[in-house]
């Protein structure tokens, strides 16, 4: 499990993927916008309620793809 109290940005690069995670802009909706790219091109992005739900949609869309 993640801390969802965690505010900085997380970058990585899983399977080839680059993927990243920010807290949600919009402070009324919260959450966490998460999104995956490869060679400069943005393939998908969403919101997750927590950054543990960001990170296992990021896996199982990197590990689909």
């Amino acid at each position: 499990m993640f801390d969802d109290s965690y505010t900085q940005v997380i970058e990585e690069t899983i399977n080839g993927f680059d993927v990243y995670i920010e807290p949600n802009p919009d402070q009324y909706r919260g959450g966490f916008v998460w999104s995956v790219s490869k060679e400069d091109a943005e393939l998908d992005s969403e919101l997750a309620f927590s950054i543990n739900d960001a990170f296992i949609e990021m896996y199982r869309f990197t590990n689909t793809s």
